[in-house]
């Protein structure tokens, strides 16, 4: 598969996914609760940080379920990705397009 370079925005790139649109990075992180018997009150701790991307495109995206695409320019810096799922979109009246999600790789 040809690696393709999509430009978004004024310094935002992404390799590996073709026809980008726009794109959505998330961070989130679960909590586990530490409360302790006999506690008043609960108690949470943050766990790991986990970052998901989607990516709009607006034509076939060129990638595949379990293929890999970067991004590069974000605020969060550069990242490699894991395609995790490919949904197509078509209203009735409309473009086709395409949401590529995405989860972050350990590199």
């Amino acid at each position: 598969m040809p690696t393709t370079t999509i430009t978004l925005g004024k310094d935002i790139s992404i390799s590996g996914v073709a026809n980008a649109r726009t794109c959505t990075v998330t961070n989130s992180a679960s909590e586990i609760d530490v409360t302790k018997f006999g506690d008043t009150a609960r108690k949470f701790k943050k766990a790991l940080i986990e970052q998901t991307i989607e990516v709009e495109c607006v034509d076939a995206p060129g990638c595949t379920i379990g293929g890999t695409f970067t991004i590069t320019g974000t605020q969060t810096g550069n990242a490699s990705y894991i395609v995790t799922s490919i949904k197509q979109d078509q209203p009735l009246d409309g473009i086709i397009t395409y949401s590529v999600s995405g989860s972050r790789t350990a590199t």
